[in-house]
């Protein structure tokens, strides 16, 4: 991992929604994809929430980093829980589904990148912001460690098979990530400390993206080296 600018704070959802406001402000118009789990949920409630005002909400087109292979209305689902908490509060987002419980969904939804975000001088979709979690394995998106996904090199969306939680689901590639403008992470958590301090050293699959910004508590902090914070 290289590159890395890593901010510690009691509060990572409220930093990185403050950088959020202070970035999407500065830009006419912006595409953000952003990831399911746990995580943003607390992010997505600070954004329509006190800070609702603050974002001109109509410049923002809304993308899935990934999906369940669930219908939305699904428990499971990470565009329930985005809905949920973001976009009932927020009408004015243009957000895209990823239709993950249907065939060919990651065909369709790289289609659609393609067709509503502009290219870079290699062809690759340029999102803006690309939002991102890591799970106590090192997992970001729905990139599993020993998981076909991980060396896709040409294709934008698959479908990924994850063994070890016994599940499929649809996913952006490192391809696409990277070549987004931002990375951000959001991490908190003791439990992610140990996942952490080895993607810091460029393993796992959080670790193969460079030039990343990570938002952290210092839960997550305490096994990363010191003075972490702020420092490239």
């Amino acid at each position: 991992m290289q590159d890395v600018l890593v901010h510690v704070s009691d509060s990572p959802a409220t930093a990185l929604a403050e950088r959020f406001v202070e970035v999407v402000n500065a830009l006419p118009h912006m595409s953000v994809a952003v990831s399911g789990g746990s995580t943003p949920r607390e992010l997505f409630r600070i954004l329509a929430g006190r800070m609702r005002d603050a974002v001109r909400w109509e410049g923002v087109q809304l993308f899935q980093v990934d999906e369940r292979c669930v219908p939305p209305d699904d428990a499971e689902s990470n565009w329930r829980m985005l809905e949920e908490e973001l976009l009932t509060h927020l009408p004015q987002i243009e957000a895209h589904r990823m239709e993950a419980e249907g065939p060919g969904a990651d065909e369709r939804y790289e289609a659609l990148l393609r067709q509503h975000v502009a290219p870079n001088a290699q062809g690759v979709p340029e999102l803006d912001l690309v939002l991102l979690g890591m799970g106590p394995d090192g997992h970001t998106a729905s990139l599993f460690p020993g998981t076909d996904a991980l060396a896709e090199q040409e294709r934008l969306v698959v479908v990924n098979r994850v063994p070890q939680l016994d599940t499929t689901r649809v996913t952006m590639t490192f391809p696409l990530l990277q070549a987004a403008r931002r990375r951000w992470f959001l991490v908190r958590g003791a439990d992610k400390a140990p996942a952490f301090a080895q993607v810091r050293t460029g393993s796992l699959p959080a670790g193969l993206l460079s030039d990343c910004e990570w938002f952290i508590d210092p839960a997550v902090a305490q096994e990363a080296s010191s003075s972490a914070d702020g420092t490239r």
